[in-house]
This record gives C-alpha cells, structure tokens and sequence, in this order.
C-alpha cells in the first residue's frame, strides 16, 4: 500500500474526468493484468482478463471520485492517481472559499470513495432487476450475495454476466474491506480521525494499534480462511507499517496524510 504519490514515467496515461487530472501508473495495469490472470483458462481467458480489467479501472476510478468530489464540495482541489496498490485522491491545495478541514468534512471524504461503489453497485442490481434478472442476498456462501441476468444460457462465455460478477465483487467486497479500520485505507483514515476527536493526546497512536491488530487479523483471516497469500501479505505489511509509525511517532515523528487511498483494500 503507498502512502504517497508514485513518480511519474513517461508510460503514464493522462487524461481529466469532471475536471480532475487523473494519471494512470503503468504498473496499474500490471497489477490488473495479476488480478486477472488468476481467472478462467481456455479460450475465453483472455475475453475475462479484459473484462477484469476493465471493470478494476471503471471501479477504482469511480472511488477515486468520489473522494474527488467531496473534496470540491469542501472547496479542496484534487488529482487522482490510479497506482500498482489501487488509486489515491490527492489533496493540492485549498481553493477560492474553502472551508477548514475539520473531523466532518474529513470523514466525509474518507467515507465518500466506498459509497461512490456502494452507489454504483446499486444501480447494477436496479438495473437486473429492472431487465427480469434476479438478486439476492446469501450470507451462507461467499461473496455473501447471488445474481441472474435474464440472457439465455449458451456454451459460450457471457460478457454481461462476467462483468457485471467483477463490477459487483470490486464495489461491494472490496468497499467493505476499504472500511476497515487499517491504515492508510479509509476506514483507518475516519477511525484516526474519531479516534483524535475523543483523545487528542493518544488519538493517533491508538488507532495505529487497531491498525496493527486488524491488519494482522485479516492476514491470519486471508491465509487460514481466504486462503489467498495476497491478503496474507497486503495486510500484513499494512499491520507492519503501522506498528513501524507508531515507533516513528515515540521518536518524535508525525503520523503523516497522504492521500484518500481507494480500492486499496482488496481481497487477492
């Protein structure tokens, strides 16, 4: 997980949306392309890596949004970066009648990259329920939910179906996993920013404990449950790094920013 931005490189893509400069890193594209490549196999695996990839750039730049967004809303300019570790609204400076960042507008922020997948995976479920599919909540399987498109079923790969499971799985799974309280994801941004709230003193290093102990439960949970070494490894060196700031923080260092991080929390 970065906390800060990633150098540029000459195979950056550049473009803006909604008058935010969004810059993709190459290595987003390769982390996708990782992601990806764990799915089918045969002739249809390299129809499904597009789609993957496709649904993981829709979904995590949507996020990346929505922190956007929220920030103009506080008078606050930003860029995004689509990054190797997910993406990051990143803060440039307070414009024309902004107001003071405070504990609301902070956890509003944080808050408003998850509901931006949240929303957006609503509207994929209105939408198969409006065309005749079905949707359904299951709490016994993973990923906790079931879904139908009214298409007849054919030997061939369906497109819709596969995108519409990646946009559902990366907007709803990996938006709850973004909520937990680890740090720099966004639940661990908004329990620092509560934390602080009812403890200016000790605020900042409590919530690096929970940091340290969530992050190492969802390791455990990612390798004995998830079976997934990604998890095992992601959340472990999120655990480290924030066992490794409160040590900074002992010595007299601060408990940096960065950016609102999205998509980081993800379940691979």
């Amino acid at each position: 997980m970065l906390l800060g931005e990633p150098p540029q490189t000459q195979f950056d893509l550049n473009f803006n949306v909604l008058g935010f400069p969004v810059r993709v890193h190459p290595f987003f594209w390769l982390a996708a392309f990782i992601l990806g490549s764990r799915g089918g196999t045969g002739g249809d695996a390299g129809l499904e890596l597009l789609i993957w990839i496709v649904a993981m750039f829709v979904s995590i730049l949507l996020h990346e949004l929505g922190h956007s967004l929220m920030m103009r809303r506080f008078g606050i300019s930003s860029h995004i970066v689509l990054h190797m570790m997910g993406g990051l609204a990143i803060e440039d400076s307070f414009g024309f009648g902004s107001r003071s960042r405070d504990s609301r507008s902070s956890i509003l922020i944080s808050f408003a990259g998850p509901a931006a997948g949240f929303l957006f995976a609503g509207v994929i479920v209105l939408l198969i329920l409006a065309t005749g599919g079905r949707f359904e909540v299951d709490l016994s399987r993973f990923p906790f939910y079931r879904f139908a498109l009214n298409v007849a079923p054919g030997p061939e790969i369906n497109p819709w179906e596969h995108l519409t499971h990646a946009l559902l799985y990366i907007n709803i799974f990996w938006g709850l996993v973004n909520l937990l309280p680890v740090y720099p994801l966004d639940g661990g941004q908004i329990a620092r920013t509560v934390m602080i709230d009812q403890d200016p003193g000790r605020g900042a290093i409590n919530s690096l404990w929970l940091s340290v102990f969530v992050g190492g439960g969802m390791a455990v949970v990612g390798f004995a449950v998830l079976h997934s070494f990604f998890v095992l490894i992601m959340f472990g060196m999120l655990a480290v790094q924030s066992y490794l700031a409160i040590q900074q923080m002992r010595g007299g260092g601060g408990f940096g920013g960065g950016g609102f991080g999205g998509g980081g929390g993800r379940p691979w």
